[in-house]
């Protein structure tokens, strides 16, 4: 029994300690909390703009430093690779794959067309595989 009493009035202590620290420190605890919240969220807000595309993705220069235009890189990555074009689709199908998506593996040769942009392929009637991803 006294084993229990003396339980009580040390919990009853620990308690009054607890609120005397809160009293102390409730203010700097606020401040504290308020700072981390706002690092938070300017840190998503941060995330949403660069997905958004507020920020400028990467860039390519060639020798003069001049800045390289994105059909300039397709046209360099089709000469390069050897391929007939940029992305290749199924005569039959509604999706169109570039040459590293797993889905191109699946269309029979005499089937394959090949696009020198996407936007070739989409004025064709053609949309993006899901999963496949461009450069």
């Amino acid at each position: 029994m006294l084993t229990y009493l003396y339980m009580y009035v040390r919990l009853s202590e620990i308690k009054q300690e607890v609120k005397l620290w809160w009293d102390r420190n409730s203010e700097t605890m606020f401040w504290g909390m308020a700072m981390f919240f706002g690092a938070v969220l300017a840190a998503g807000l941060l995330q949403l703009w660069i997905l958004q595309g507020g920020a400028r993705g990467v860039q390519f220069y060639d020798a003069e430093g001049e800045e390289i235009t994105q059909s300039e890189l397709h046209r360099q990555y089709i000469q390069a690779s050897g391929l007939p074009g940029l992305v290749a689709a199924s005569r039959n199908g509604k999706r169109y794959y570039y040459p590293w998506c797993g889905g191109l593996g699946r269309i029979k040769q005499a089937n394959l067309i090949w696009f020198s942009t996407e936007q070739s392929a989409e004025s064709a009637g053609y949309t993006i595989a899901s999963g496949c991803h461009g450069l």
